[in-house]
């Protein structure tokens, strides 16, 4: 008898698997790890894993190392070896000047020595305190002031009125503040000792409910007599420090004394004293002279201290004299170029030559001449209010072409291409040639300055260039990138630099193509997180002039005029360059309109950046901030929300606060955005969109007869595989031309109605002009709250911050 085993039927019983999860279960684990050993075992001994009391000992002694770090910040200031503390006295009410409390702190300490130096700083040398004082006051009128103080002091003492009201300078002015940055501060009152006990309550509860609405929830100290000296002093010599970035990363000093030497026509060497502050200055770097730009440096030379914490040391080091510390080499110096030289012959461009420059430059500041006929005997100022019909319709038109464009020169090429423009230019010459022959007798000629009507008139209530700004921001809000299609000119010729995308989102741009001449003078790093990570690391082991000299730099090359220009009772803060920020490169900005700014700002108008360190003027094309490839032009700066500027400038390392000025036809100054420097990035893609709208002429289910978006039929075929949208969201696509008066059949995915609108989406790439201008003139003075345009402008005293 054969034995057969058991099969299993179709109908057995099979169990469920044991579900562990998204993890692998125990058993596998085992399966997967049989003859292998941990890691963690294998490592144990690479790790050379300390014991309790190791660890012990060694998170003591990164606690004593952190110790000594602040130890030794807080003693490289104030001491006999450091620089003094650097405080700015500010006052925000025009009741107490800055003055009053410095006279106080003067005189609180009868063995305090109190020295000044040629630039309006005060130094107090307190041996009470084993410490050195030094005391800017800017001028608060003055904002450039301000700012350039802020850059360089380690505390910021701020005068707070009793009565709790702030004016309007002084809003702008702590707005300002605040978006440069804030160091230490510490926060006065003057006058409440002479208040009874009920207005000192008052009082208080005034200056700390202004002090909350600004965010300041530290105390306040009273400074009325000399003991409250004695406190400021120890305030700010024991006060917790918080130094900018801009402090921390970059060479600087506080000039103090200034020479000029070795005038050579326009140019000469300046020498600036001061004391070293943040990293050593090397000789062969670069300075940036604030609204002038970077300048090589000769020799740094080690001067004896004029404010020592005792008289001796002072004598002593007076006999000793100055003491060359580095003198520059040629071969190490960095270079001064900016920009890439291209090369003529890469591409096949015909590049200008230095002549052809020049004569540009100069049509550019030549004032524009016209022709004009006028009754004898009339004066030029005469003339040049009456209105030449010719030139008026002339004028007329380009304005009309400037609003579908931007006013950019990027249409005149596609304007050229009109084949009607030269037969209407004839006919317009042969009818005023007729007409000067009739008028001769009574009539003559004048050349006027067309620039007459642009100069600021006093008597004027209503600027009408500032009106027109207005109304077109006001349009682009209520349809937005809404053009209209022209005429006389073939649309397909007319905006030929553009193209259609499928979607704005994830259609591809090549970042690379058809970029314009000006990217061949740019700089772009391959890698610009490496490359800033590796030159910070470099400034901390630099050699040269270290924290706490004072030294005299000899700059080469400085124009005279800076040196004539100087305000002497100005601060004026020279910056060591790191490497590569000399040179030029897209800038791309994140900015904020201020509220106080209601004036209309336009994409390309020039305005002022005080980026960091510097300031310079430039015209910057802005954009959506969004995370995308592609980025929407805005043609304005809009009044809520960020937006990203981006300009032709220098490098510079962010962070850095960001401060942009326009400056109107007196000179005055107005605060316009506020933000911080974003990234340096050529390969940002900004984008122009353009939008040509239809009107439904016939509804017909899903298919439409569309007119008004284009007049000849050839301009439906070209742009036939660009896709359609409605204002109600309906999207389609143009079928056949109807006609040739522009009338096209369009096929929808649903039904219109009679009020919607067709529209066509076309784009372009845009490109920052190369407008960088490296000097920035002082202002006159900063303009307050602006408002829209009105029929009356009023006192324009009321509308500014008046400078002595």
């Amino acid at each position: 008898m054969s034995t057969v085993g058991h099969r299993a039927g179709a109908f057995k019983q099979q169990n469920k698997k044991h579900k562990t999860g998204r993890h692998r279960s125990k058993g596998t684990i085992d399966n997967d790890q049989k003859g292998k050993t941990d890691v963690k075992t294998l490592s144990k001994s690479g790790r050379r894993e300390l014991s309790r009391v190791a660890r012990r000992n060694q998170s003591k002694q990164l606690r004593e190392n952190k110790k000594s770090a602040v130890l030794a910040e807080k003693r490289s200031l104030g001491g006999a070896n450091s620089p003094p503390y650097l405080t700015a006295v500010i006052s925000l009410t025009d009741q107490v000047s800055a003055d009053v409390i410095l006279g106080l702190v003067s005189s609180c300490d009868d063995s305090a020595t109190a020295t000044a130096s040629e630039r309006n700083i005060t130094y107090l040398s307190v041996p009470r305190y084993k410490s050195r004082f030094g005391f800017v006051v800017p001028d608060p009128r003055k904002l450039h002031e301000v700012l350039d103080a802020l850059k360089i002091v380690d505390t910021l003492a701020l005068i707070w009125p009793l009565d709790g009201e702030l004016d309007e300078s002084s809003e702008l002015l702590l707005s300002a503040i605040f978006s440069h940055g804030v160091p230490a501060t510490l926060h006065l009152v003057y006058g409440l000792s002479s208040l009874n006990s009920k207005q000192k309550e008052i009082a208080r509860k005034n200056v700390n409910r202004l002090m909350d609405k600004w965010s300041f929830g530290d105390k306040f100290y009273t400074a009325d007599n000399a003991s409250d000296g004695l406190v400021i002093f120890r305030q700010i010599s024991t006060g917790k420090k918080r130094p900018l970035i801009l402090q921390k990363r970059r060479p600087h000093l506080l000039v103090e004394q200034i020479d000029k030497v070795d005038v050579e026509g326009d140019k000469c060497t300046l020498k600036v004293s001061g004391y070293m502050r943040g990293p050593a200055l090397s000789v062969n770097g670069l300075v940036h002279l604030p609204g002038w730009g970077d300048f090589q440096m000769k020799q740094i030379d080690l001067t004896p201290d004029p404010h020592p914490l005792t008289e001796g040391k002072r004598k002593n080091e007076m006999d000793e004299g100055a003491k060359v510390l580095e003198v520059a080499d040629q071969a190490k110096q960095t270079s001064l170029q900016s920009e890439v030289v291209p090369d003529p012959m890469e591409g096949e461009q015909t590049w200008p030559t230095q002549e052809d420059l020049d004569d540009a430059t100069r049509s550019k500041l030549e004032p524009k001449k016209v022709g004009k006929k006028v009754p004898k005997g009339t004066s030029e100022y005469q003339a040049a209010w009456i209105v030449d019909e010719e030139n008026g319709e002339n004028k007329g038109e380009n304005d009309e072409d400037d609003d579908d464009d931007e006013g950019s020169d990027e249409n005149m090429s596609d304007e050229s291409d009109d084949p009607d423009q030269p037969e209407a230019a004839m006919d317009d010459d042969d009818m005023s040639q007729g007409d000067d022959d009739e008028d001769d007798d009574g009539a003559e000629t004048m050349t006027v300055a067309s620039q007459f009507g642009d100069n600021d008139d006093e008597d004027a209530e209503i600027d009408m260039a500032e009106v027109e700004r207005y109304r077109q921001a006001r349009e682009n809000a209520m349809f937005p990138d809404e053009i209209d299609t022209p005429l006389d000119t073939p649309a397909r010729v007319r905006f030929q630099k553009y193209r259609g995308l499928k979607s704005f989102r994830t259609s591809e741009w090549d970042p690379k193509e058809n970029l314009p001449v000006d990217y061949a003078r740019i700089f772009k790093f391959a890698d610009f997180r490496r490359t800033k990570k590796r030159v910070l690391d470099d400034v901390q082991t630099a050699d040269g002039a270290l924290h706490g000299w004072f030294v005299t730099v000899h700059i080469a090359n400085v124009p005279t005029q800076f040196v004539e220009s100087l305000d002497s009772t100005a601060p004026l803060v020279i910056f060591g360059l790191l490497p590569h920020e000399q040179r030029v490169s897209v800038l791309n900005i994140a900015l904020r309109r201020h509220p106080s700014c209601q004036a209309t700002v336009k994409s390309k108008d020039k305005l002022i950046f005080h980026v960091g360190y510097r300031r310079f003027e430039a015209a910057p094309v802005f954009s959506q901030h969004t995370n995308g490839d592609k980025h929407k032009m805005e043609r304005y700066l809009p009044a809520e929300g960020v937006v990203v500027a981006s300009v032709y400038a220098p490098i510079i390392f962010p962070p850095s606060s960001v401060l942009v000025f326009r400056e109107d036809k007196r000179g005055r100054h107005q605060l316009v955005a506020t933000g911080a420097v974003l990234d340096l990035n050529p390969d940002r893609v900004v984008v122009k969109r353009i939008v040509l709208s239809g009107h439904p002429f016939k509804i017909n289910k899903r298919h439409a007869v569309v007119r008004y978006m284009f007049f000849n039929r050839e301009d439906i075929e070209w742009f036939k595989p660009v896709e359609l949208r409605t204002k109600y969201g309906r999207r389609g696509h143009i079928k056949e031309g109807l006609g040739t008066h522009g009338h096209m059949k369009c096929v929808f995915d649903g039904q219109l109605t009679s009020q919607d609108e067709v529209m066509l989406n076309l784009y372009k790439r845009v490109f920052p002009k190369w407008t960088y201008n490296p000097r920035v003139n002082t202002p006159s003075s900063y303009r307050r709250l602006s408002t829209a345009p009105s029929t009356h402008v009023g006192d324009e005293d009321d509308d500014e911050m008046q400078c002595t």
